[in-house]
């Protein structure tokens, strides 16, 4: 990992304020995140109001909510810089800092950290995050949670479930997915296969968007929405603290793998307005809580997501060296 700021002060100094003021040009997302008692992690997201003098200061939304007794707390922070040309390329940095005051504003919270000395290259591997292309996102679907956490329920059940968007898949949870090479699989040369799922006629009403998948970690993903008639960035069908039931089915890079079938319970952390995903639409940020495991005769058993789900860990692993390759070799 490079370490800026073990050799020359002054010129650590620099470099951390170059960096940090390129992140608030840019508009580059910042994320804190704090530890509970219980030792559960909470990222919450912001922007970079003000990195001048001898403080950072962040802006978060309205979404987010810090109690003023995390003044002095440790907590850990993340941002990535962008750039796009000659070539798009992401710089992932992360720091320890100390809350100094947490102000409550009308349009959210400024939170004041105390500015590093140093700032490391890196990202934590559970935050490891990658923007996928649509070709490999098969299915993205998001049902209103109305189960318990314990104890199998059958599979049929989540049909009755809210729906809140996306598309519905033609087969069951587990089913045999195409084979490589095989019809409707993806052409020679690397291609990705094609998606295991299509909209079913008469399925969505004409208001009720798939979900368009921003980002995705081993612990969480992002997902814009369109909001409804009478909704806005921070208040909706779906708020902070409601949970979910998503379904997803996500194809390897290159059609290496049978498709990822994924069943998981998260909970709503974040809700913001888009960063440009889709024209007037909402990010949603979701943390996986449960992962659902299928059974031959159709019931499913609820598995707390501890650090990450590893199935979905090494296929963001996957597209993030595949992407690396292709900057490598551009």
């Amino acid at each position: 990992m490079a370490l800026f700021g073990k050799k020359d002060e002054e010129h650590a100094a620099n470099l951390v304020y170059r960096q940090l003021r390129l992140a608030a040009d840019r508009r580059a997302r910042f994320y804190v995140v704090v530890r509970t008692r219980d030792g559960k992690q909470h990222s919450l997201p912001g922007l970079i109001e003000s990195c001048e003098g001898p403080t950072l200061l962040i802006d978060m939304s309205t979404g987010v909510r810090l109690s003023a007794a995390w003044k002095g707390q440790v907590v850990e922070c993340y941002f990535r810089i962008v750039a796009m040309a000659p070539q798009r390329t992401e710089q992932h940095y992360m720091f320890a800092s100390r809350i100094l005051d947490i102000r409550a504003l009308s349009t959210g919270l400024i939170v004041e950290l105390e500015k590093p000395a140093a700032i490391e290259s890196g990202q934590r591997r559970r935050s490891v995050r990658v923007r996928p292309v649509p070709e490999l996102v098969g299915m993205l679907e998001m049902r209103r949670d109305q189960s318990p956490d314990e104890g199998p329920l059958p599979l049929a059940a989540l049909d009755g479930y809210l729906r809140i968007g996306g598309v519905a898949a033609q087969g069951p949870l587990g089913a045999e997915p195409p084979v490589p090479g095989g019809a409707g699989a993806g052409t020679a040369g690397g291609d990705a296969p094609a998606p295991a799922s299509v909209p079913a006629p008469g399925s969505l009403p004409a208001n009720d968007a798939q979900p368009y998948l921003v980002d995705v970690s081993a612990g969480g993903l992002r997902a814009c929405i369109a909001p409804r008639a009478g909704e806005g960035p921070e208040t909706g069908l779906l708020n902070r603290g409601d949970r979910v039931v998503l379904r997803t089915i996500l194809h390897w890079p290159g059609g290496a793998h049978q498709p990822l079938d994924l069943l998981l319970k998260a909970e709503v952390s974040t809700r913001m307005q888009s960063a440009g995903s889709l024209p007037g639409g909402v990010d949603v940020g979701l943390e996986f809580q449960f992962e659902g495991k299928p059974d031959a005769d159709g019931m499913v058993t609820w598995l707390p997501v501890r650090d990450g789900v590893y199935r979905l860990a090494q296929w963001v692993n996957a597209v993030y060296m595949e992407y690396m390759r292709k900057v490598r070799a551009q």
